[in-house]
Parts: structure tokens; sequence; C-alpha cells
């Protein structure tokens, strides 16, 4: 007997309160960037077949912070995958305090 498929949560639309999904992703992030307090994130050609992140991150002050390569390559992965429906093509903040996601500047 097979057991029935469970329907993956619909993603939020900007502006929505953040699903449990999103707020755990931002606890693992915060662990991960502990100074950080917002992450940037845009796809700066999503044409290509590897399409290029452009990833910032701000603490709470609005003051830039730090992070590796691989730091930033992971956490907009998380982000994008966290968040399929929004438009990359725009720059998109993910609150590590709140978990959501809005089109603001970080």
């Amino acid at each position: 007997m097979s057991t029935p498929l469970r329907e993956r949560p619909s993603v939020e639309a900007s502006g929505e309160a953040p699903t449990i999904r999103s707020r755990m992703l931002a606890q693992r992030l915060e662990r991960m960037l502990p100074q950080a307090a917002q992450v940037r994130v845009k796809l700066m050609d999503g044409r290509t077949a590897w399409p290029h992140l452009d990833v910032r991150a701000t603490n709470a002050a609005g003051g830039a912070v730090r992070i590796s390569r691989t730091q930033a390559h992971v956490a907009a992965r998380w982000i994008i995958r966290c968040h399929p429906g929004a438009d990359w093509a725009l720059a998109r903040t993910f609150d590590l305090h709140t978990g959501s996601l809005d089109g603001g500047a970080a």
C-alpha cells in the first residue's frame, strides 16, 4: 500500500506572514551568519546556464557584513529554494529575524 505524497506548502507572496519553512531557514542563517540581520539576493543574469548571484549581508544598523563567497552562495541558494515564486531579477531582502522576504534593498 503506497502512501500519498504530501503537497508542498504554497509560497507566500511579498508582504505576507512568513511560513514555518521560511522561519526555520531564518534560524539556520542566523546561526551561519550571526553578525547579519538581512541578506539581499539578486540573480545577475538568469538567462545563462550558470547565473551569477549578487549577495550582500547587512547588520541591524544597516552596515555591510563581510561573508565568504561560500556563505553567500549557500545563503542565496537556500533563500531562492525557499521562495521559488519570487522574481529574482529584482533585489530581494530576506530578514533573518522574522523570516520574511520583501523587495527592499539591504
